[in-house]
């Protein structure tokens, strides 16, 4: 059987052997110094060896007082760069493209006690966080434009920027954050501003022909939902203009959906995507079969990503392409809380499958 899904992904950059795409999830295994662990490594060749096409990092930090989590990989200064060479290497010999995220926390960062978001506003636990100001926007853009900088020349084949999921990029661009009354705020035009400009900051120093992904979501907790829609199809609109290689639509509330949900955002994708046809799209969320990822593609996306599935099965994809079954994963999330209680464990059934192996070694001691 012939499936769409694997047929080459040809977009203005980058080539892809087939169509489906690992998105970006943090793995959890780096070490709490910014480096990338044999068992990342590990991950990375299981992901590449069965049939991903490109795979996307988790993301990694551009900052240090951005850095999202204590086990995260940095890039906020040279000696973080020669990790990604064998990273490269391991997905290359493969076949698979190899795209690291890159991206800031904002306010949600860690080990910082200056926290700060578009705004002023309270955080949790009785924290608060100050407006950034003009000019520390300006250097966060381009510590984004230095990190991929020293990506290129580790030899990756593009980056993407997180501007998904609350992270600094995102709450930009999404109005339930961002209530900033100066060139960064208001229209979309300027809450877009701050990604454009690093779009544009690393074209210029990395060359027109280095592609730049964008992960972004396709909805917004603002009550003003048409409004918010109608941005999203300026943003593809205006990411065709300065030349942004592929937009992947995620979402803002995708883990607290209904376990049985599949599919979440098609039907509001494949609205943007007859909007804009000329720009490049993809879409994560609820894809756990064969016919899901086919019916994506059928709908005129391009390509089609993968995060929870590739976590319970690393090689869901080489299934697919011999009729496997629908993927094991059951959309439970544990996949975020697991590693913190059992370290390099991240799915519910590796769990499951690790006390079984431990119980039959305790009966046979």
């Amino acid at each position: 059987m012939e499936f769409q899904f694997a047929a080459p992904l040809v977009l203005a950059h980058l080539h892809s052997k087939n169509r489906v795409i690992r998105s970006a999830t943090h793995s959890f295994l780096p070490d709490q110094d910014g480096y990338m662990t044999d068992a990342e490594y590990a991950m990375y060749e299981q992901l590449a060896s069965h049939d991903v096409g490109m795979i996307i990092t988790g993301h990694c930090c551009v900052d240090p007082l951005g850095r999202a989590n204590p086990e995260q990989v940095n890039i906020y200064d040279d000696g973080y760069a020669a990790q990604f060479r064998k990273a490269v290497a391991i997905c290359h010999e493969h076949g698979a493209l190899f795209v690291p995220q890159i991206s800031h926390a904002g306010p949600r960062a860690v080990d910082n006690d200056d926290l700060a978001d578009v705004v002023a506003r309270p955080l949790k636990k009785g924290h608060e966080a100050r407006a950034l100001t003009v000019a520390e926007i300006q250097h966060i853009e381009q510590m984004f434009v230095a990190a991929a900088v020293r990506l290129q020349r580790a030899g990756v084949d593009g980056v993407q920027l997180h501007a998904a999921h609350s992270y600094l990029l995102s709450r930009f661009i999404d109005p339930y954050f961002n209530q900033r009354t100066d060139a960064y705020g208001g229209s979309i035009e300027n809450r877009f501003r701050m990604t454009e400009e690093i779009v544009k900051g690393i074209k210029a120093a990395c060359g027109e022909d280095f592609p730049v992904l964008i992960k972004v979501n396709c909805d917004t907790r603002a009550e003003d939902t048409a409004a918010y829609e109608a941005d999203m199809v300026w943003l593809l609109q205006r990411c065709h203009e300065i030349g942004v290689e592929l937009v992947e639509f995620s979402g803002a509330d995708f883990i607290r959906l209904p376990k049985d949900r599949t599919l979440y955002y098609l039907d509001i994708v494949k609205r943007y995507k007859q909007a804009v046809p000329e720009m490049p799209v993809s879409l994560v969320g609820g894809a756990r079969s064969a016919a899901d990822m086919e019916q994506v593609l059928a709908s005129g996306i391009e390509a089609i990503s993968l995060a929870r599935p590739l976590i319970a099965e690393p090689d869901f994809v080489s299934k697919q392409l011999v009729g496997g079954e629908k993927s094991i994963c059951v959309s439970c999330n544990r996949c975020f809380a697991l590693p913190h209680m059992h370290p390099g464990v991240r799915c519910v059934w590796a769990w499951k499958r690790l006390r079984a192996q431990q119980k039959a070694q305790r009966q046979k001691a």
